[in-house]
């Protein structure tokens, strides 16, 4: 708390040098509980026609159609490709930052983090079916599986832990990384985040690993599960093979659908958190909802580990107002696939309760085999 210790006579004030530099109110994410499609349907409406997107908008010369949300999205898609997109196919950790005046600076990461790309707050519920854990680079699993430990010894409950990667090989940045770190992760994503996941939850001993083809010759069908017993918590690390095999490695939303179906049997009644980095919490809930929320009617929260705050100078990153402006493509694009999935899923109710009971069904099929096995 700030005390105001000035003396009772006001000083004149000075005169104003500029336009005045905005401040917004936070614009909460799309909360989904697992009750049905509507609510989301608001929820990207009230983010995407917020006070912080339209100032945003209007510092780059843009303006909103206001003919409904779904043209707005698309607008808003359009605009940011245009204006917002600085990575021109390029991984995030090799885009430059742009140079933009200090109105657009202050103005783009204060839009940006009321709009939902900063870290978010402690978990809403006590306790989570599953706290799943997206990897990234060496930096990101290990401070974002330290986090997730953090979470856990503060309180918050949980029965599986999991950490999702792939067979993408570790490049010179990884390595660096494993070096100042001291961690032996192997040669690829997926073994850095295992590699993270038993630093952080102090796990020794090795895993049951269940495995499928060659991530060396092969990449994009190639799969893993290792599996360590914590006490009450399971931790997991998880490879996923690719929806496009002949064309990709698997990405995080082929690893999420694969962990859902072939691993956990994730099902309605079910509760996720997924843990990120901000300022990646948006895009990354929005995916989250999309592709395990809606299908699965379970509930999704997401929280994200700021970099700026981790005690570890050679992990520290603070974001650019330009990285900000790359996110909010990045969420105006998942706000957009989640808008549409939600539109689908109200317009035929009666199938998206039909495939969640049919989940059900088969989750409770499965229980009975392996009981059986």
């Amino acid at each position: 708390m700030c005390h105001n210790t000035a003396p009772a006579h006001k000083a004149a004030t000075p005169p104003q040098i500029g336009p005045a530099m905005p401040e917004f109110e936070p614009v909460r994410l799309p909360h989904y509980d697992g009750q049905g499609p509507h609510s989301l349907l608001a929820d990207v409406a009230a983010w995407t026609g917020s006070e912080p997107m339209h100032r945003l908008l209007a510092l780059f010369g843009g303006r909103l159609p206001g003919t409904g949300t779904a043209e707005d999205l698309a607008y808003l898609e359009a605009f940011s490709a245009d204006h917002w997109d600085f990575r021109a196919g390029r991984e995030r950790h090799e885009t430059a930052p742009q140079p933009l005046t200090p109105e657009h600076e202050h103005t783009a990461t204060r839009a940006a983090l009321a709009l939902g790309l900063g870290a978010a707050a402690r978990p809403r519920l006590a306790h989570y079916t599953h706290v799943l854990v997206l990897g990234g680079l060496v930096a990101s699993c290990l401070f974002r599986t330290r986090f997730a430990a953090e979470l856990l010894e503060s309180g918050i409950g949980a029965d599986h832990v999991t950490g999702v990667g792939g067979f993408r090989p570790l490049g010179e940045p990884d390595l660096e990384s494993a070096v100042l770190s001291g961690l032996d992760c192997g040669g690829y994503e997926v073994d850095a985040i295992e590699a993270s996941l038993k630093r952080a939850f102090r796990i020794s001993g090795d895993p049951l690993v269940d495995e499928g083809g060659d991530p060396l010759r092969d990449p994009g069908r190639a799969w893993k599960v290792a599996t360590y017993p914590a006490g009450r918590v399971t931790i997991r690390a998880v490879a996923a093979p690719s929806s496009q095999p002949g064309r990709r490695r698997a990405d995080t939303v082929d690893t999420c659908r694969f962990w859902a179906d072939r691993v956990v049997d994730l099902a309605p009644g079910d509760s996720v958190l997924v843990v990120t980095s901000a300022p990646y919490t948006a895009f990354q809930h929005c995916d989250a909802i999309t592709h395990m929320g809606l299908p699965y009617g379970c509930i999704v929260d997401t929280v994200g580990v700021d970099p700026a705050t981790l005690p570890e100078p050679h992990f520290r990153k603070h974001h650019t107002a330009s990285g900000y402006l790359q996110e909010v493509r990045s969420a105006i694009r998942s706000m957009r696939h989640l808008y549409h999935s939600a539109y689908a899923a109200a317009q035929s109710p009666m199938r998206t309760a039909e495939s969640v009971a049919g989940r059900r069904l088969t989750r409770h099929s499965k229980r009975i085999d392996r009981r059986r096995r």
